[in-house]
């Protein structure tokens, strides 16, 4: 089925066969059903359709909603909508197009906020007039007699159905437009949440969730296939860059790493703020000697050209430590391990990478 010809049908998950499961539902699913309505209704649908469609309208206009009708609709569309209708009542019902179409009028009726029965009530009356059409037909015998009133039945019941479902779309459409609006600001809550504001790096808490995932992953696959290793690193001296330049030119130093430690490493490694000015890189698929080797590269990263922030220089320079996961290792003792070799780092004089297969 083409959902862009028929949206309301899409909408409301009239494919294919929940359309052969109404009209099962209803009757109307039998092959004589269809004979029927294609061959025997233009039998009894008079030529004088005017005179009918006048009549409905005549009882209509001593209806509350019908003041509404005239206001949001029109008389003329509502009256030459309706005319359409009893001409091409029951052709082609088995379609999507002739769900679509009451779906659609349903939908425009719901809108304007007129009253479902406003809708219905010319679906009873049109019934009422071919029934009594029925009446005139001498010439149909008691067979075809009966199967045109079944057909006519069902095919108004189908109609009230439809016109009925429809009515709901702009209440369902509204919902899922507020739908998309929660998951839009679910997402993005979601992303603040994991996201330092400050640096752009990943928060504490989702730098925790990232780790436990790759550990789970590393056991998982094994560690000899799969090693996983940690930097620890620390800005060295950051208190006196405070104290020297003020606490904002601190939190544009430390958005100015975040951004070197990127640049440093590899589109797959992880970047998280631990806190304060210490960050961990989480590196999948690495063993220590490579981890080493970007370490270095971070810390060559950060020093060897000054932060332009405003109108200050600023000469920086970094600690890491590196680990890597052993078997049946927490990340906690991961973590612990890691910043155990930054502390040498700093005790070794700072600006250096220590791992901890070298303490």
């Amino acid at each position: 089925m083409n959902t862009e010809a028929t949206p309301h049908c899409a909408a409301l998950g009239f494919d294919k066969n929940r359309i052969q499961q109404t009209l099962s539902l209803l009757g109307l699913d039998a092959p004589h059903e269809k004979v029927a309505a294609s061959s025997l209704l233009p039998e009894i649908i008079p030529e004088r359709v005017d005179e009918i469609i006048n009549s409905c309208f005549a009882i209509m206009v001593d209806s509350d909603s019908f003041e509404l009708i005239e206001k949001d609709i029109g008389t003329e569309p509502f009256r030459q909508e309706w005319k359409y209708r009893l001409q091409s009542f029951g052709k082609n019902f088995t379609t999507p197009g002739y769900f679509e179409e009451r779906l659609a009028l349903a939908a425009a009726f719901a809108h304007a906020n007129i009253p479902l029965g406003a809708l219905q009530l010319p679906s009873f009356l049109i019934q009422q007039a071919l029934i009594a059409s029925l009446s005139d037909k001498s010439d149909l015998n008691a067979h075809k007699n009966r199967v045109l009133l079944n057909i006519i039945l069902n095919l108004t019941a189908l109609d009230l159905y439809l016109s009925a479902e429809g009515y709901r779309l702009p209440e369902l459409y509204e919902l899922e437009e507020k739908l998309d609006t929660l998951r839009a600001e679910a997402s993005r809550l979601q992303q603040k949440a994991w996201t330092d504001e400050l640096t752009g790096t990943m928060s504490y808490r989702k730098l925790m969730e990232s780790l436990e995932h790759h550990i789970k992953r590393a056991v998982r696959r094994g560690h000899e296939r799969s090693p996983l290793c940690l930097i620890m690193s620390d800005l060295d001296f950051f208190k006196k860059i405070n104290d020297t330049y003020g606490h904002m030119i601190g939190d544009l130093v430390l958005r100015h790493l975040a951004a070197r430690i990127k640049s440093a490493t590899r589109d797959f490694d992880m970047i998280g703020r631990f806190g304060g000015e210490e960050f961990v890189v989480i590196m999948a698929d690495t063993d220590l000697e490579l981890a080493k080797v970007i370490a270095e590269r971070i810390r060559l990263g950060v020093m060897k050209t000054p932060f332009h922030i405003k109108k200050f220089n600023i000469h920086i320079t970094i600690s890491l430590g590196v680990a890597m996961l052993k078997p049946g290792e927490s990340g906690e003792s991961l973590l612990e391990r890691a910043d155990a070799a930054m502390y040498e780092a700093k005790r070794r004089g700072r600006n250096c990478v220590v791992t901890t297969k070298e303490m």
